[in-house]
């Protein structure tokens, strides 16, 4: 019977040494194979691009328009600001609260996130704004009233208002003829 001996074991001679040797070995020559012909690819040398050159010309100073004296004592007329643009936030617009994910948004007593606030609207709510816009800490502010319910009163930021159609006006019912 043949017993293993430490002392005399030359691991040179073991053909299952050598066979696993040559077997590492065939995978890395592999592997080396594979990473050049993929980096012999991209990395061979760019073909040339023609550059394009675009030319600005230098800017020009614009004539500022010629300006009329204003005659002594005359005032300027304020002129009444344009309706609003149909699905664009304004005066006189009904808004529905939509964007607060079921938070509902603050209603305060004046713009700006430090003004106390007067009551929360609730995700769906329709307002009908009064007065705006007004820039306060970053933000477009509007006054918004409830229809029916003064004390649901206040300044809202405009992010999170949504401008509703506005309803039509009904025809006039016709006349009965006798």
């Amino acid at each position: 019977m043949n017993t293993w001996d430490a002392r005399t074991y030359q691991p040179w001679r073991d053909p299952r040494v050598w066979g696993g040797a040559l077997l590492v070995g065939g995978v890395l020559l592999a592997g080396l194979w594979v990473a050049l012909a993929f980096l012999g690819k991209a990395g061979g040398p760019a073909a040339a691009l023609p550059a394009r050159v675009t030319v600005i010309p230098a800017p020009t100073a614009t004539p500022a328009p010629p300006t009329t004296p204003t005659p002594a004592g005359a005032t300027a007329t304020p002129l009444a600001p344009p309706p609003p643009l149909p699905g664009s936030l304004g005066v006189g617009v009904f808004v529905q609260i939509r964007g607060t994910g079921g938070d509902g948004l603050r209603v305060r007593t004046q713009p700006g996130l430090g003004a106390p606030i007067v009551f929360l609207a609730k995700e769906g709510e329709v307002f009908h704004i009064l007065a705006g816009p007004r820039q306060a800490d970053g933000y477009t502010w509007w006054r918004l009233t409830a229809n029916g319910a003064p004390e649901r009163t206040g300044w809202a930021v405009s992010n999170y208002l949504s401008v509703l159609p506005t309803p039509p006006v009904p025809p006039p019912s016709p006349t009965p003829t006798p």
